[in-house]
Parts: C-alpha cells; structure tokens; sequence
C-alpha cells in the first residue's frame, strides 16, 4: 500500500515543482517586458486617465432663446413688411400686419417683445392719425394700450415707452392735457430712488420749456432755469447740448420779455465759448435787442463780415419774428424786421449763393426735448436689421441742437432704427437695434 501512495506522492510533487516554475517563468517575462518599456516622464494619475466626453462639459443650444430668437426676427419681418405697405399706401394690409403683431406679443413678459409690440402699437396709431384714416381717436386708444401695458412695470426700457407713449397720446389732445401730462411724469419720475430716470426728466423738463415759449416765455424761463442752476451747483466745465440750447433760448427770451438778458451771456461766454455757434448767435442776439432803440447797420456790417459763413442751420427765428410782429414802436419794429429779414437770407443762402425759398415769417413747431436714443445698446451678435420707420407731421423743433450731447430724450429714449413717428423716439430697441 505505501508504494503506490508515494508514487502518487511523488507525482503530485512533481506537478507541484512544475507549475510554479511555468508561473515564475511567466512572472520574469512580465518583468522582463516592463523593464525594456520606454521611460517617460513623471504624470500624475489624473492626466495619465482619459477623459470621456461628458454630457456636463458640451453646451447645449437654449431651445427657449433661440425660439424667443426667431420670434422676435419674426416679427420684425412682419413691421418691415407693414411699412413697405404703409410707403405704398396700402394702409389695410398694414394694419392687418401691425394687428398680428399686436396680437402676438401683447401677453408676452419678454421685454424684447413688449418693444415690438409697443412699436407696432404706435405705427399704428401714426397710420390711424393721418390722411387719410384721419381717425386721432384711435390712435388715443393705441397708445392708451401701451400706457396701461406698461405704467406699472418694473423694467426701465419699458417705463421709457410709457412715458414715450403719453406724451405721443398727450399730443393729440389739448395743449392743457399736453402740459398736465408734462407735470404728472416729471413729479413721478423725479422720485425714483435709484435715480435711473434722472435724464429723462431733465428732458422732459426742456420738452415742457421749448413748448410754454410761445405762450408763457416767462415760465419757460423759469423751468430753463432750473436745469441750469442745477449743473451750475455740480461745477460742471461742459454742459450737454440741451443745456446750451436752454442758455441762448434764455438770452432769446430775455429780450421778448424785456428781461435783463446779462446772466445767461455770461453763461454762454463761460460755458460755450468754445463752440462755433456761439459767436454768431450772441451777436445776432444783440443786434435785435439793441435795434429796438438804436441804428444796427454798423453792427450788421461787422456781424457778415465777421461771421459771413455761418447760415443757422440749427436756429429758429419764429419766436422773434412773432415778438416783432406785436412791437408798439413802429421805428423799432421796423428796424427789427428788417435786420431779422437780413439774418434770414443768411439763414438760406447756400454757399454756391442760391437762396431757399422761405416764408418772411418762419413757421416751426416747438422742441419736444425728446431725442431718440435711452435705451442702452445689445451686444453686436444680437443685431438685427433695421425697420423702416413711418413719419408724422408733428415732430417737434429743437432750436439749437449744435452742441455735444449723450442721446437725449429727444435722444431718452437710443439702437433700433429711430421712429421719426414723434419728437420721442428712443423708443425701441431689440437685438440691438432701435427702431
């Protein structure tokens, strides 16, 4: 018995000795292999494992924007569609585009929307008041759609609108709504705590002067006043344009008020010396307010030679020449008309000498104050094409607009293309274009 159980003894050694053999044979390969491997440098762990592309690192496209995107190309297409109508006298297709807008992005929160629909709110409303729909009190109700849409809203581009869309409103009323709507925006918006509308009230403020000039220069004057202290008490060097405009309209209306005229020259000496239409204006102006009791043709001599290429462009002369018109002393009336006769060819005498034709009593419409320009600009990559605007016929005048200014209020509100359907035409922007 012992025999056979050491051969199996034996055999099973014999296996045993040859397997950790084969293994230890397979081990010194291994060893072998990896010890002729190329050495690198040293790595650590984490750049030596793969990256797999992961669904967190891949930016998706956002579905909502872009569909917000498309609507709001969309429908820019439709107004630019509307106003081909509208230059074609097609005034029934226009107003069924200018209806599907409406009606699109009335129940919209999206401030890019309510732009749109404000703007096709007030082109209609421009269609609505002219020949020959001649209907004024519809165009009331559209812009009553956007006061009610906006009068409440949190948004400062769309507060900008609502103000727009009173004063376009205002405008088609009575001169006493038109001033109450002045007053009711000036005292809301002067309250804003965060001081965002600070601007817009300023001009609105010229916006209510430029149109009391012809009716009570006095407190024109006044109002001008105002805004004038105000810069003077922040020692500013360089007043905006609108701030120019209020000093020589103040020396303007100094002499049809008969007022000491004194200040606003020193003003104008200290604050605009620099600008090229200074010079002229200031003694265009004195020349009228002494010809009221002396001879002016010396001065009048030294005035063209002086100032022999400048044409004022950017002047109105309706409030002196209506001032004239009411003189008592027929001598000195007679002398302002004619001096104002000269200053008026000057005005529309072109260079190569041809003359404008021009009416001896020149008819304009006071300045809103309103520039086109409040609301800020979006990036470049969301411009759009511009939509061709509609014009009315009451775009108010500003009298001096030379001077160097950031987008006014005829500007508070820019940029989509300007809407020349009002003196307010910072009204709409939307991917980055005012319109």
């Amino acid at each position: 018995m012992l025999k056979p159980l050491i051969f199996i003894l034996i055999l099973i050694t014999l296996l045993s000795i040859g397997i950790n053999l084969n293994l230890f044979d397979e081990t010194t390969k291994v060893t072998t292999i990896k010890n002729h491997l190329p050495k690198k440098s040293p790595i650590t762990e984490k750049e030596n494992i793969p990256v797999e592309p992961s669904s967190k690192n891949v930016e998706l496209p956002n579905i909502e924007t872009t569909q917000e995107s498309n609507l709001s190309n969309e429908l820019l297409g439709l107004l630019k569609i509307a106003s081909a109508h509208f230059q074609k006298s097609e005034d029934s297709e226009a107003f069924k585009l200018y209806n599907e807008v409406i009606k699109r992005t009335e129940n919209s929160n999206d401030p890019k929307i309510l732009k749109i629909f404000a703007n096709a709110l007030f082109r209609k409303a421009t269609l609505n008041n002219i020949y020959p729909n001649n209907d004024p009190e519809s165009a009331i109700e559209d812009y009553n759609r956007v006061i009610k849409k906006f009068k409440n809203s949190d948004n400062i581009e769309l507060l900008k609108l609502y103000i727009e869309a009173r004063l376009k409103q205002a405008k088609l009323q009575s001169s006493d709504e038109l001033f109450t709507t002045y007053d009711e925006l000036i005292k809301r918006f002067s309250k804003d705590k965060e001081q965002r509308f600070d601007k817009e009230v300023e001009e609105l403020q010229l916006s209510k002067s430029f149109y009391l000039m012809g009716d009570n220069a006095e407190e024109a004057m006044e109002v001008l006043d105002t805004i004038i202290a105000k810069y003077q008490a922040r020692g500013d060097k360089k007043l905006p344009q609108v701030i120019g405009d209020s000093i020589l309209n103040n020396i303007e209306l100094s002499i049809i008020t008969s007022n000491d005229d004194e200040k606003y020259v020193d003003l104008a000496n200290k604050y605009l010396s620099e600008n090229k239409d200074t010079a002229p204006l200031l003694d265009m102006l004195n020349i009228i307010k002494n010809a009221q009791d002396l001879d002016q043709h010396e001065a009048i001599e030294q005035w063209m030679n002086k100032h022999k290429d400048y044409h004022f462009s950017d002047w109105d002369f309706s409030e002196l020449s209506e001032w004239a018109n009411k003189m008592e002393n027929p001598e000195g009336q007679k002398r302002i008309k004619e001096y104002l006769d000269i200053f008026l060819k000057q005005k529309y005498t072109r260079p190569n000498g041809n003359q404008v034709v021009y009416s001896e009593h020149e008819v304009t419409t006071p300045s809103s104050g309103i520039d086109n320009n409040t609301y800020e600009e979006l990036p470049p990559s969301e411009e759009i094409e511009e939509v061709p605007e509609v014009y009315e016929t009451n775009e108010p005048y500003i009298k001096n607009d030379t001077y160097e200014t950031d987008n006014l209020y005829p500007n508070p509100y820019e940029e989509l293309p300007k809407d020349p359907n009002d003196g307010v035409t910072h009204t709409y922007i939307d991917e980055g274009n005012e319109y």
